[in-house]
């Protein structure tokens, strides 16, 4: 056995060692960064429009177009799914076009907004356009959204940890 001895210490396998620890870094980083910039700014994004239509008031907006999208298209009972809107606005004299629905849009909601042709809109003043047809949140968008952040920051130190390993 000792004869092999001299594997340990040979410099060409430290350079590959390290070559791959620096490419799972890179790996991790670019993985975090995904997560990042697709389902944690999607969902901060969308949550950060709720939460300051939250306590402005609703106004009301003509349908223009409102169907359910997906898998299901069945609107009997329950809770809503998910819905492809485009609502017509008139705030402080100029026209938008709200297309958030918001996560507590339910079937009833859906129906009464096509039996009727209007729906109330839950103003964002700061940026009309991005207003919201129900309000609130529930918890499990703030869970998934800290959920992959926190795997994504799990990333980085995994990353960050392998390339100090690697010097």
């Amino acid at each position: 056995m000792a004869k092999l001895d001299w594997l340990n210490n040979n410099s060409y396998a430290e350079q590959i060692r390290a070559r791959e620890k620096s490419w799972c870094a890179w790996l991790c980083w670019g993985i975090a960064l995904v997560l990042l910039l697709i389902p944690v700014r999607g969902s901060a994004t969308t949550l950060y429009y709720i939460n300051a239509a939250e306590e402005s008031p609703s106004i009301t907006g003509q349908v223009l177009i409102l169907e359910p999208t997906g898998r299901r298209k069945n609107i009997s009972g329950g809770k809503g799914g998910r819905y492809h809107a485009k609502v017509d606005i008139e705030y402080k004299g100029q026209n938008y076009y709200v297309t958030t629905v918001g996560f507590n849009f339910t079937k009833a909601m859906y129906r009464q907004a096509l039996e009727t042709g209007r729906v109330p809109v839950y103003l964002n003043p700061e940026k009309p356009e991005k207003s919201v047809l129900s309000k609130g949140v529930p918890f499990l968008q703030y869970f998934a959204c800290s959920l992959f952040a926190g795997i994504a920051l799990l990333l980085i130190a995994i990353g960050c940890y392998l390339k100090k390993k690697k010097e």
